[in-house]
């Protein structure tokens, strides 16, 4: 009788797990359009080339943020989350360092969109992440983070406690 029980519990989490974990996880990638995302940073690039600016080269952690923060936007419209950071660029936020965009609108107009966005000819940006998110509709979203060069603290030299007695600090 008790195996019974178990496994029918076995069964019922692992059904739970199927339907919170890999259903929306599939739903999300069936949703995102990369050659898309491609073309437009080509597209961007090319624009960029023309006015003399370095081209942008693409990160993968700054293309996974952007293509989980494209999904997370057509599924939920909630433009204010979605944006979920690696560890690695968390010392970043908050210092001017990267800059987020979102853009929605037919598929058909969005490389006019983004080439009249004059932020993202900054010349210095130079890595970025782009994403891009279509549904039945024909509206699709774009989301992009672009990164200036990679920032990081200067460390403080460590005095030995000897230093740190006689000079006070």
């Amino acid at each position: 009788m008790s195996f019974y029980v178990l496994f029918l519990l076995l069964i019922v989490v692992a059904v739970y797990w199927f339907m919170t974990q890999i259903l929306p996880e599939r739903r999300q990638d069936s949703l995102l359009r990369p050659s898309l995302a491609g073309g437009l940073l080509d597209q961007i690039n090319e624009r960029r080339h023309a006015l003399g600016l370095v081209i942008l080269e693409m990160d993968d952690d700054l293309m996974t943020v952007a293509e989980r923060k494209a999904a997370h936007q057509l599924m939920t419209g909630q433009s204010a989350e979605g944006w979920e950071y690696p560890r690695e660029y968390a010392m970043m936020l908050g210092h001017s360092l990267l800059m987020e965009a979102l853009i929605t609108g037919p598929a058909a107009s969005m490389g006019e969109k983004i080439v009249r966005q004059r932020d993202i000819f900054d010349g210095e940006w130079i890595r970025c992440g782009i994403g891009v998110a279509g549904g039945q509709s024909g509206q699709i979203v774009v989301a992009m983070v672009l990164c200036r060069e990679a920032w990081e603290p200067i460390p403080v030299p460590s005095r030995s406690l000897a230093e740190r007695l006689v000079v006070g600090k």
